[in-house]
């Protein structure tokens, strides 16, 4: 036959190995899914592979004769199910929406084949070709799961997925091409040429892939470790450095800084507190009402907790009158809490807040000072109250 000569390998063989490789990466994401990582996404990604092998394990073994219907559906619904598994992971990782329409169309594809193709019309070639078609379906899914990476420290390795996805799903429907050979005579070769190049890119494929989850997994794994660097651990609140990155990072619409007011807030009498009630109770104070800012928190507002008993909320969407009345209506919310401690006691206590708009030109350091310069202001005439630094 005229064309490139290739070596061919075992097919059968091959199939073998492969389904070893893959059981063996299924089994090290479930281990990481159950374990260490405790995700559900690398379980349904395990749960693909472990399909996956599952799939090439019935193509390769043997069966006696009258078996071969459990056998050829065995293989067909595998691919299946292992195809919605890795999509479900995808999705549960990226936080998208899990579309059940596409799940079924995908279990669709090898039941139709086995029904179709092995039991009412018995055609092994269009049994294979339809359960390709659904791989086909499952690959552009794939493809387009990838297109939203969840955090931008995830972009690049999103990206080089669907290079991957592409040049496999290539591969794939040249190899099919061929099997019902549509490709031009030019183009055509063995089948067993187009076996064993399909063969070899799937090994690839999946040993990439695999790589590509744990790569995902780690690299995610690394930036909620980042993220908790930037929270303070007892209230969740944004921390001082956490803060100030998200001011130097452009976070919330910070750009408009001419409609930036600060409110800085600080707990009356906090060291009475630590001292008279202990400081599991203080810590108890600090949560609440942290919870109690975390109420007033949306896109455009930054809360954090600044050290100690202080704290800041950065407004990004109010005028200065409007952030004066959200700060009253704060004081009197806290002023009528009632914090539960140990032995049935409960704590009140006050805030005083120094309110401040910033200029356009100003620097978040030079505001920060004027808010505080009121808040210090509040405190001298008597704390539980609210001061605007523009009245000082």
């Amino acid at each position: 036959m005229n064309g490139i000569s290739l070596l061919t390998v075992d097919i059968v063989t091959m199939a073998f190995t492969r389904g070893i490789i893959q059981i063996m990466l299924g089994g090290l994401l479930l281990y990481l899914g159950t374990g260490r990582l405790n995700d559900r996404a690398a379980i349904w990604w395990a749960l693909g592979f472990l399909l996956n092998g599952v799939s090439l394990f019935a193509f390769s073994i043997e069966v006696p004769q009258g078996w071969e219907l459990f056998r050829n559906a065995l293989n067909h619904l595998a691919i299946g199910f292992g195809s919605v598994f890795f999509l479900m992971g995808f999705w549960h990782f990226g936080q998208q929406s899990v579309k059940p329409w596409l799940l079924v169309l995908l279990l669709v594809f090898p039941a139709i084949s086995i029904v179709a193709w092995e039991i009412l019309w018995p055609n092994a070639r269009f049994r294979v070709l339809t359960t390709a078609g659904g791989q086909v379906v499952y690959l552009l899914a794939l493809q387009h799961a990838l297109s939203a990476p969840l955090r931008t420290e995830l972009a690049r390795i999103y990206r080089r997925l669907r290079y991957v996805v592409v040049i496999y799903l290539i591969i794939f429907v040249w190899s099919y091409a061929g099997l019902i050979e549509i490709l031009p005579t030019t183009a055509r070769q063995s089948l067993d040429y187009h076996r064993s190049v399909f063969t070899i890119a799937s090994l690839l494929y999946m040993l990439i892939l695999a790589v590509g989850c744990l790569a995902l997994k780690f690299a995610s794994l690394a930036a909620r470790n980042s993220d908790l660097a930037k929270r303070d651990w007892l209230t969740g609140l944004l921390n001082r450095r956490g803060f100030f990155n998200a001011i130097e990072s452009g976070n919330r619409t910070t750009q408009d800084k001419n409609q930036a007011v600060l409110l800085a807030i600080d707990i009356d009498r906090f060291k009475s507190i630590n001292d008279d009630e202990g400081h599991a109770a203080g810590d108890q104070v600090l949560k609440e009402f942290a919870d109690l800012l975390k109420t007033f928190d949306n896109d455009k507002r930054l809360i954090a907790r600044m050290g100690g008993e202080e704290f800041l909320i950065t407004l990004f969407d109010l005028s200065e009158r409007e952030a004066l009345a959200l700060a009253e209506n704060i004081r009197q919310q806290v002023a009528q809490m009632s914090v539960s401690v140990a032995h049935q006691k409960t704590i009140q206590f006050t805030i005083s807040i120094g309110v401040y708009q910033m200029s356009q030109k100003e620097k978040i350091e030079q505001g920060l000072s004027h808010a505080d310069k009121a808040l210090y202001k509040a405190k001298r005439q008597g704390r539980n109250q609210v001061v605007l630094a523009s009245n000082i």
